[in-house]
């Protein structure tokens, strides 16, 4: 008898239509991910509270709750649900900062056009251990 692996349950926060949808596909597509979207951190807090997600890709720039207010909120009362953080910037600082908060990983936006799959996969590698069951 062969099981059938359980899809991801992913939840993307990023003010901008175009990259959430870039994200959305891939990750279904290539990831076979059920996909949760949210444009901004406040909309992304209720999300977390809605959907039973596996991973978070949080963009670090955003209006209403940037990505480090979001993580303050969210390591509340989350504080092992692995987060990926998604910037434009590639200062060492802000990648510092954010490990304080418990980050997984980060993408650097820069590099979506050459190897953004190859960094979802092994952003999924590293944190099989969360959802071994799962990938």
């Amino acid at each position: 008898m062969k099981l059938k692996r359980e899809a991801m349950n992913v939840l993307i926060i990023d003010d901008d239509p175009k990259f959430r949808m870039l994200m959305k596909r891939l990750l279904e597509r290539k990831f076979f991910a059920s996909v949760a979207e949210a444009e901004n951190g406040v909309s992304g807090i209720d999300m977390v509270k809605k959907v039973n997600a596996d991973i978070i890709f949080l963009d670090y720039e955003m209006p209403h709750m940037n990505g480090k207010q979001f993580l303050e909120k969210l390591r509340a009362f989350n504080k092992h649900i692995p987060v990926a953080v998604m910037t434009s910037h590639s200062e060492k600082e802000i990648v510092s900062e954010m490990l304080v908060y418990g980050i997984s990983d980060y993408i650097l936006k820069a590099d979506v056009n050459t190897d953004l799959a190859e960094r979802i996969g092994q952003i999924f590698l590293k944190n099989r251990h969360l959802f071994s069951k799962k990938f």
